[in-house]
């Protein structure tokens, strides 16, 4: 799924490659990178689109307003264009400082020691990666490319806007759409890696692979104890296939400098799972349920910003909240981790002192909340990682922002256990009974401490 674009063609200095040129470009695609040639361009393209021919999107250029898992490099004589799906289930690198390239692996870019420019990235609390500096690199002049995607404006008018008034309805809808992307995966890949956790968005799109072989993991000295691992065994038994690996925390380093490729990997927590991947064997595609939290609006921070601002003008602001969160505790998104380390008030606690003050921010308040409905990007890291396609079935347009139109008595009622979501694996006839969500805390610095040591000889060595 490589590929490298330049406009020096003395850069392909090792073989195999086969060298292609188009006006002053030359680039080498591998074979799961596809060409499309243009009227007066060409495109370099991988992946797949839910709905429509991707061939068709090359030749109109439309993938901004594409519903897929994709990304696309066109390019003319002297001039390119790039474009990624809304979810960046891809990376893309670019740099200008030694003649314009172009990349989706970092050690194919040149790079030389002067161009460290920092011992460390930075780390967006929440996970979320789509500002300029959540998309730098170690090298001054080397950035991920952001695409012009309205995430936050989306969310804002999606809550506006109460389209759905029958819950059924919607959930009919969302597993509708879940089950022709689904089929869609089946009929082109053949070979499928499908994650598995105890969680509701795992359990949820592991019933359209059921037949597919799962992989789950556990870490031994994860804080969520014999919970986390009593609620992994039930959720093993439900399916037929299922490679259950316990991780060593003293491991971690080991396992970073072997299996991380990606020296801009942020989240390096999902190890585990690259790691699994690796092992597996070659699989075409990897299915990893990210983003169902956001999509089912589950989540305890943002619903308690969505509470906070529903409440606006109340004289006993904090006591109302803490009051409506007494009632809610017991919902599956109303604590983030199995065990007994932490409950839902430690998080309830952190938030009120953070935001409930004398002078409230509430333009900050409603902010944060749209940010943390916004796309994680997860699978990105797993495809920078892992060179294959990583999918999932909540990262679909037709369906993310949905159940933000539903009523906002829905929302601020028991939308943090995700009825809809439980009304879909009713479908299938199963029983989910994990009481809270699957957050794996553990002591992560064995893998952050060894980002470097993994990746920066591999950084160095241009490899074409």
């Amino acid at each position: 799924m490589k590929f490298f674009i330049c406009e020096d063609n003395n850069k392909f200095f090792q073989p195999p490659f086969s060298v292609k040129s188009y006006g002053k470009w030359h680039f080498f695609h591998d074979d799961k990178v596809k060409l499309y040639e243009g009227n007066g361009y060409i495109v370099l393209y991988c992946g797949y689109l839910i709905e429509g021919d991707i061939e068709g999107a090359c030749e109109r250029w439309s993938f901004d307003d594409e519903n897929g898992n994709f990304f696309a490099i066109k390019l003319t004589e002297s001039e390119f264009d790039i474009s990624v799906d809304y979810f960046q289930n891809h990376k893309i690198f670019t740099a200008s400082k030694y003649g314009q390239e172009i990349s989706n692996y970092l050690p194919y870019m040149t790079i030389k020691e002067g161009d460290v420019c920092r011992s460390g990235l930075e780390y967006d609390q929440h996970a979320r990666e789509f500002s300029e500096k959540q998309n730098t690199t170690f090298y001054d002049h080397i950035n991920s490319y952001i695409p012009p995607y309205d995430y936050v404006g989306d969310c804002r008018r999606a809550l506006e806007e109460e389209q759905w008034t029958d819950p059924e309805a919607l959930a009919e809808y969302i597993h509708e759409c879940m089950e022709q992307h689904s089929n869609l995966i089946k009929s082109r890949y053949e070979n499928r890696f499908i994650s598995l956790s105890e969680g509701m968005d795992s359990a949820l799109q592991s019933q359209y692979f059921r037949d597919d072989p799962q992989y789950m993991y556990s870490i031994d000295l994860c804080y969520a104890g014999e919970d986390g691992k009593k609620y992994k065994d039930i959720t093993a038994k439900n399916f037929s296939d299922v490679t259950n690996e316990v991780m060593t925390v003293d491991g971690f380093g080991w396992a970073t400098r072997k299996f991380l490729k990606d020296s801009s990997t942020r989240w390096a927590t999902i190890l585990p799972t690259m790691k699994q991947i690796f092992e597996s064997g070659d699989p075409d595609i990897v299915l990893y349920g990210v983003n169902g939290d956001e999509m089912f609006l589950r989540d305890l921070i943002p619903h308690m910003h969505l509470l906070m601002v529903s409440m606006k003008g109340e004289d006993n602001l904090k006591e109302s909240l803490q009051k409506n969160l007494d009632k809610k505790k017991d919902h599956y998104g109303a604590s983030y981790t199995l065990g007994d380390h932490k409950t839902p008030q430690t998080y309830i606690d952190a938030w009120m002192e953070k935001w409930i003050t004398e002078d409230i921010d509430w333009d900050a308040a409603e902010y944060n909340m749209l940010k943390l409905l916004t796309p994680k990007l997860y699978t990105r890291a797993i495809s920078a990682n892992n060179d294959v396609i990583a999918a999932s079935l909540y990262n679909d347009r037709r369906i993310y922002h949905e159940v933000f139109k539903t009523s906002m008595s829905f929302l601020l009622g028991n939308s943090m256990d995700s009825p809809i979501q439980r009304k879909i694996l009713e479908k299938f006839n199963y029983t989910f009974i994990t009481p809270h969500k699957d957050v794996l805390y553990c002591d992560y610095q064995g893998i952050f401490n060894n980002i470097k040591m993994a990746t920066r000889r591999r950084d160095f060595e241009q490899l074409i």
